[in-house]
């Protein structure tokens, strides 16, 4: 983490600065967890006693076997001053079912390659797992939604492989 800087408007209480800037200062392959959960967000999260709670998903109820369909969060929106809504979400999804192994952690937190995200709405997504997929909120949970500019100017691919297994 950046040391914070001292002085000037603060009157010698840190401050630290304009821009709040994560220094990654641990390059282990899995400190990607440490910086994503630390600057993204997710569908859901997990309370203190281990259950599902929403955070960008409102809230989700299955609508058949196979299909799960989330209502996203309104007027939420994110630093760089973007509007979170369903199209932001699907991009999230449709960029991690690029990658062969988003997950440096296991691929058993991937989704499988036939599942199928729509947009409803702007605030409702719809996923179909052919098959069925009972681990999918907890999937969820591990699934990072950044800004649009986060994937124009940055994203989780490595200029250098290509790929986005092992970048983090």
């Amino acid at each position: 983490m950046a040391e914070p800087a001292t002085g000037g408007a603060s009157g010698g209480v840190p401050s630290w600065g304009p821009h709040n800037t994560v220094r990654v200062v641990d390059p282990s392959p899995v400190n990607w967890l440490s910086i994503t959960w630390n600057t993204m967000e997710e569908a859901n999260r997990v309370d203190h006693e281990g259950m599902g709670q929403p955070s960008l998903a409102a809230g989700w109820r299955w609508v058949d076997d196979e299909t799960l369909e989330l209502d996203v969060r309104r007027e939420t929106v994110f630093q760089d001053g973007e509007k979170y809504d369903a199209q932001i979400f699907k991009l999230a999804f449709d960029k991690v079912q690029e990658w062969t192994n988003p997950h440096p952690p296991g691929a058993f937190l991937n989704f499988a390659q036939d599942t199928a995200l729509t947009v409803v709405d702007d605030h409702t997504v719809r996923m179909r797992f052919p098959g069925g997929n009972s681990a999918a909120l907890m999937k969820l949970r591990g699934m990072h939604i950044p800004s649009t500019r986060f994937w124009n100017e940055w994203g989780f691919i490595d200029p250098k492989t290509g790929t986005a297994e092992g970048h983090w």
